[in-house]
Order: C-alpha cells, then structure tokens, then sequence
C-alpha cells in the first residue's frame, strides 16, 4: 500500500468532527490494506508499533525529530526551530520543507506503508552504540522521499501528535464494517480485544482467519487481559437488591491493580492499563514464584504498601512512590507490599473466565500457599443489608477504601463494565459528594489573576462506553495550585486541536479544544440538571456538577476510557437520596 493512500486518510480524519464519518473514513482505508498489513496500519494509527504491553514504544524527543528533519532537506536546524516557533507544529515544519525541496535524492521512490512502519519499527528498537544517530537517520531516510502530506504525519508519529479523534472501539468498529460489512460484529472483535490487549494482532487475525478465527480467541501467557470492571452503587441496599439478596463482598485496597502471569519460572506483572511493569516490582516476583503453587497461571490483585512494624496499610500517596523507574531495590525495602489476589482467569492451559465467580475464586483459593506478601483478599458472603454494611463499617474503619460486591455466578467479564461487580466507597456515604475520574476535552484561557498562567479551568467529561463519546459534565476551575495550572498547561498544549474532537459531545465551547486524554479526578457538591452540558441528556437537559473541583492532578494510571461512565454518572444522580425522581423523568 502506498503511504500516501494513508496520508490522505489521516488528513481526512483530522478534519472530521462527526464520529460516523470516522468510521466511514477508517472503514473504506481498512478495505485498500490485506493481511500483510492491516496491523502495521492499525499501530499507526494509534501512533505505535506494537501493542503497549509489549514495552516498545518509538521513543524520539522533539530535539532528535528536529535533527532528522534538518538532515532530510538539508537545512540549519536553527532554520528547523525558527518555522516550529512560527508553525507551532513539526508536522507542518516539514510538510513546508518537503514542499520546497533544496535537493532532490537522486533514486527516491514513492513510500509505502511498509517502509514507513518498518523503519519505525527500528527506530523503536534500535540499540548499541550510535543508537541516536541510527534513529535520526532512519526518520531522515523517510523524509527524504515522502512528499509534503507524507512529511507532515511521518513527524507527528514519533512525537505522538497525530491528533486523528481515533479511540480503540472507533477502530474495532471499522474493522467490523471493512471486512465483515456490519458494524455490529464490533462486540466479536472487542471480545477479541479484550483478551488479548492488542488491536493490531485482532486487525491481523481477522484479515487472516475471519469471524471464526476471532470468536476463538482466550487468554495467553505473557499478554494482559483487559480487567473486568465494576460498576458504582449508591447504597448498600441498591447492591443487595441488584445482586438477588445475596452476594460476595470483598475488602477494596486502595493501591495499584496488578495482573500476575506465571509461566514456571517466567513471571509477568501488568498494570490496569497493560503496561509491563514486571521490573518495577522485584519483591511481588519473588513471592510469585514462592507462593504461587502452579507452572501456569494468571491471576490478580491489589498491591498496597504496608509499615511492617506497626502491620497499618499507607495510603495510595505512598504506594504511587513504589512506581519508579530508579531505586527500586531501596524502595521495595522501605515501602514493602502486599498483594491481595482476588481473582483468577487461567490456570494449567483452562480459561476460566466462562466459570462463575465461587467455583473461580475457590480454584484461586487452591493455589496460594502460606507467606508474607501475597494473600487472599478478605471477603464475607453477605445475605442481608446489616451483615454487608457491618463488613463495609470494619474495612472502612481499618483504613480500606470500601467494599466490592460480587455476584456469586457471574463469569469473568473481561474489558467491561457490568453489574457483576459493584464498588462502595467510604465517600459514598455522604448524600452529595462522591469522587469522579473525568476526561479533559477542553480549557479556558484565564482571566483576571490567571491572565498570566493562560488557562483558568478545563471543560471535562464522562466517557460514554456504547459509542465510544465523550460527554461533558463541568467546567472545573478550583482545586489546581498555580504550579499544577503551568503544567496542566504545557500538557495541553501539545494535544490543542484546531476544532472540537470528534468523539466529544458538547453544547458549550472551550476557549482551546484537545485530544480526550488526560483524566482528572474531581468532587463535587451535587449532581444537577443543566441544558448547558450532554452527558444523560433526556432530550431538553443534561446532567453537570455543582461546584467541581479537582481533588488530583493527572491520573497516570487511567486512560480516557477509564474514565467514569455516563450509565454511573446517571445511577449516581438518581440516587441522590435529596433527589426524588419526578413522575415521567425516569427515562434511563
């Protein structure tokens, strides 16, 4: 396939604001591509090589990207930095330059997306000696030849400013339409998707093997399963009555998620997000391999970091100083953990996924030998309201975040949030405030004693999971120190878009629109109804926050998707228990 086929695609996309036109771009780019390459265009498009949990990642700063583009069209690099303070982009920077060529290469030829995928490939995987010129020269060779659209998205890949308005069910989506012809055989490839945490692999095995080829798919040793996710309650009473009276109800550790694959005496540690981070924690590899009583196995987890002197759990604060890239040795020993393993999806060559959540939590229950770092998860079966708050009063009391309910014949639902699992935190106790994780679409310039720092508040938003939208809620200004408001700033500033992103649904405008990416977690008063924002609109009004305000900076560990959900948004405004449901409002 011709680069240029794809180039055109990307600048449609990054024109489009309407999510249907999205997949009908996408959809008929997947139709020109075969199963020689539709992965390497899929990991393309998400500005990749291959799948996250993989660890490769293309890995060039501005500076280096900088130097390719001066290489490739023989100009000063001064020259480079001059047009990028006046473009703002080093897409465009060398979309001008290819467009003006000083010299021409003698044997340049049309590129194609295999070179351009493989070159990257290498870029991301190049070491040894030299390695930073190899990687310059290996950007350089492909501006060379690529004409000026080619230059502008061939730059932006590495740097990770494509800014296409792609999300991952958009991409599954199209697929569905390209190859199978109907856009609902997305939730066969999600299921896919779900298990494997690799879109490129799905594209491929779809191109190769059809619908028969995806309906197969289970889990696999050594690469992550995208978690099972919980929906939220309001009450105790709301659980009891959604789980049929009786339920399993779990301890809920505030700490860091992990997914632990054993394979003898081959460990993999995963993080919610499937980012390998096997050598961050030495000492829950160790324990694995001491506890662990199978050759196969895939389980999970909540890590929290504990003072061995006094036996008392730290707060999240401390157990996020465990993610480091340096000292890991000395940090293990000063903030030690303990695993809580609370579910298990293979074990000796079975899937155990399709089987209910006792039968799984007993196999779970069969294999963890006697130590100091990894246990069971504390848990109750509970038969009455009284005995689910009793156990939810006694964690909350010991310093745990909650409760998590579970349905006692539920599957594994990996990927999705459904009602088989229910969070109870320890601030749903309060009848108005309750945390939410929201996605920042937009932000405001700022006025008054913000002048100076350019932005004075962010539109934010819930994520809509069946359309893959983002919905707003709020515009939050409060909570951000000065500091915080700069490098919110300098973080935005490299997702700006020129228009609203297409997989946003809003009524207001932001001063400066941007790529859904970042999440911020933020408090509110109250849930209202407001015309002004879209997320639960019922036809004349939505649903918005009452005084919001950020009670975090970015959250490293979500991504937009992990954001709350407008479904848990609208259960949380409906049982406000101040609120009363008016006769006929009851639309959800």
């Amino acid at each position: 396939m011709e680069f240029k086929v794809v180039a055109e695609a990307f600048r449609k996309l990054e024109v489009t604001s309407e999510r249907l036109e999205l997949i009908s771009i996408l959809a008929t780019l997947f139709s020109k591509a075969d199963a020689s390459n539709i992965h390497m265009l899929v990991y393309l498009l998400q500005g990749r090589v291959a799948a996250p949990y993989t660890g490769i990642e293309i890995g060039m700063g501005e500076k280096l990207v900088e130097e390719a583009i001066a290489r490739a069209y023989g100009v000063d690099k001064g020259e480079v930095e001059r047009m990028y303070k006046e473009l703002g982009d080093l897409g465009l920077v060398a979309e001008r330059l290819a467009g003006n060529k000083k010299q021409m290469t003698l044997f340049s030829e049309p590129l194609t997306l295999e070179r351009v995928y493989n070159n990257f490939y290498k870029i991301a995987t190049a070491s040894g000696e030299g390695v930073v010129d190899k990687k310059i020269r290996l950007l350089a060779d492909l501006l060379k030849d690529a004409e000026p659209l080619e230059a502008r998205y061939i730059v932006r890949i590495p740097i990770g400013r494509l800014r296409l308005g792609i999300g991952d069910a958009t991409i599954l989506e199209a697929l569905a339409v390209a190859k199978l012809g109907d856009r609902s055989y997305r939730e066969d490839l999600e299921r896919a998707y779900n298990y494997v945490s690799d879109l490129g692999y799905v594209a491929k095995l779809l191109y190769e093997k059809g619908l028969e080829g995806i309906r197969q798919v289970k889990p696999v040793l050594g690469i992550p399963i995208r978690p099972a996710l919980a929906q939220r309650a309001a009450s105790l009473e709301e659980i009891m009555q959604r789980m049929g009276g009786e339920c399993a109800a779990e301890a809920k550790y505030d700490g860091f998620r992990l997914q632990i694959h054993k394979k003898g005496d081959q460990v993999w540690i995963f993080s919610r997000r499937m980012e390998n981070m096997t050598g961050l924690f030495p000492d829950i590899t160790k324990a694995v391999l001491e506890q662990i009583d199978a050759n196969e196995v895939i389980f999970e987890g909540e890590a929290i970091a504990y003072n061995e002197e006094t036996g008392e759990f730290y707060p999240f604060q401390v157990t996020i100083q465990r993610k480091r890239k340096y000292g890991i040795e000395k940090a293990a020993e000063e903030y030690p953990l303990k695993l809580f393993s609370f579910d298990i999806m293979y074990l000796e060559g079975e899937d155990l996924t399709p089987k209910p959540y006792t039968e799984r939590r007993k196999i779970l229950e069969g294999i963890i030998k006697k130590g100091d770092t990894i246990e069971l998860s504390e848990r109750i079966i509970a038969r009455s309201v009284k005995e689910l708050r009793d156990f939810f009063e006694s964690c909350v009391e010991r310093g745990l975040e909650g409760i998590m309910a579970k349905d006692l014949k539920a599957p594994y639902i990996a990927g999705a949030r459904k009602w088989a699992w229910i969070k109870y935190k320890r601030v749903m106790k309060s009848q108005l405030s309750d945390t939410l994780d929201l996605v920042i679409v937009g932000y405001y310039k700022g006025r008054g004693q913000r002048a100076k720092l350019g932005i004075g508040g962010v539109l934010v938003a819930v994520y809509d999971p069946k359309n893959d939208v983002f919905k707003t809620v709020a515009k939050v200004g409060s909570g951000f120190t000065e500091e915080q408001f700069v490098q919110l700033k300098q973080l935005l500033d490299q997702i700006t878009l020129p228009h609203k992103h297409p997989r946003v649904v809003a009524k207001i405008d932001a001063d400066v629109w941007v790529e859904p990416k970042y999440v911020i977690t933020v408090l509110a008063d109250e849930i209202t109804r407001s015309p002004n924002h879209t997320a639960g609109w019922d036809g004349e009004r939505g649903l918005a926050l009452r005084f919001p305000r950020a009670v975090s900076f970015v959250r490293e560990d979500k991504g937009p998707e992990d954001a709350t959900t407008e479904e848990e948004l609208i259960q949380m405004y409906k049982q406000q228990k101040h609120v009363k449901v008016e006769e006929g409002e009851d639309s959800y």
